[in-house]
């Protein structure tokens, strides 16, 4: 078994797959990137998607508060580091920081729920798992991460309506969380909005079950942020906020 570390580092390439018609690399290969970093490690810890299917219980994506200073390009080097920032109640908290070469390009906070697969209901993370993570709780870009209200568009926003795909799909059977973003980054550019933003704030709300057709992203423009909703027939799925 390898030695558990505080911090884990993902080394990588921003492959073809990676990246957009501008051969930038893709809002949702950036959030695929960090989500792996955070399984990878938390495999290592033993309480990854492996160990946890063994109890029945799972980690799910709650919120992220991320800040791009650049967006790499094709073939540029992409390292993310990450680290355990604390485990409290059913709730666990994650740091990134993401390296193109010495450059810092982006760096963001996670909030993690630990739930009971078979009900779907919160439970608290058992001690064993929680110590576990060997954590770092001062380093964390998004202090305020769990306080911060992020506010659905107005009824009436302008929505683009965008098709879930099969491959939107992981194995627990729902929308992967990286698949938002990607909804996220077609409705900008349907809406002549930049789709790079410097800042990503986002809360997952509830999951987007199998024989979803469709979702409608509304985006509203309040200041120099803009609010995001992503929705269905079973009401909103994400909310958030970019600049």
């Amino acid at each position: 078994m390898p030695e558990i570390v505080r911090e884990f580092i993902l080394d990588a390439e921003v492959s073809y797959w990676n990246v957009d018609r501008d051969n930038v690399l893709s809002l949702r290969s950036l959030f695929t990137f960090l989500q792996e970093a955070a399984i990878r490690h938390a495999d290592q810890c033993g309480a990854g998607a492996r160990a946890m299917e063994a109890h029945g219980e799972s980690w799910v994506l709650h919120r992220m508060d991320v800040a791009v200073a650049r967006y790499p390009h094709y073939e540029e080097p992409f390292k993310v580091v990450t680290w355990s920032t604390g485990v409290r109640g059913f709730k666990g908290f994650r740091d990134f920081r993401c390296y193109s070469g010495d450059e810092l390009v982006a760096q963001g906070s996670s909030i993690w729920l630990y739930f009971t697969m078979a009900t779907k209901s919160l439970c608290r993370v058992p001690k064993d798992v929680a110590d576990g993570f060997p954590s770092k709780p001062d380093e964390v870009f998004s202090p305020s991460l769990e306080r911060i209200r992020l506010e659905p568009p107005a009824p009436g926003a302008a929505e683009t309506r965008v098709s879930v795909r099969y491959s939107d799909y992981d194995g627990n059977r729902h929308v992967n969380n990286t698949a938002y973003l990607d909804f996220l980054q077609t409705a900008l550019a349907a809406g002549g909005h930049s789709v790079r933003p410097a800042s990503v704030k986002v809360q997952f709300l509830r999951e987007i079950p199998l024989g979803i057709g469709e979702v409608s992203v509304a985006l509203e423009q309040r200041g120099p942020a803009l609010a995001f909703g992503l929705g269905g027939p079973s009401g909103l799925y994400a909310t958030g906020s970019l600049e």
